[in-house]
């Protein structure tokens, strides 16, 4: 799936402009990407399309990236209230979902924080 494909979806899910949706969807790749280990960030971003193959290479985790909450990252981020938070990312997700194997969909789900495996769904 290309990038552009990408972001129709999350605009399909969301209902967002499509600025909104192209950053949706890239802060949902580094949000994921930070909880990766250096191996399955590397296997989930073989099956990005090109632009977010770099943002997902391109960040680490810090002490508090790794735990702040999915939700409040995406409100300070964004500058947006808690609902549209929740939209984007679940909108991205979807999107995400649609685009990487199921395998590799675990393998991620695996990686990340309780709360935010609950959430994602």
């Amino acid at each position: 799936m290309t990038f552009r494909q990408m972001i129709k979806k999350v605009q399909i899910y969301s209902g967002f402009s499509d600025r909104e949706s192209k950053e949706a969807l890239e802060h949902m790749v580094e949000s994921l990407a930070v909880h990766l280990t250096d191996g399955e960030r590397k296997d989930f971003a073989s099956q990005l399309p090109q632009e977010l193959k770099d943002i997902a290479m391109s960040v680490r985790a810090t002490a508090v990236s790794a735990k702040q909450d999915l939700v409040q990252q995406f409100m300070e981020n964004q500058k947006i209230q808690r609902d549209r938070a929740k939209r984007q990312i679940l909108s991205a997700w979807a999107a995400i979902k649609d685009a990487i194997s199921p395998g590799e969909i675990d393998d991620i789900r695996a990686q990340l924080p309780n709360k935010t495996v609950a959430f994602l769904h």
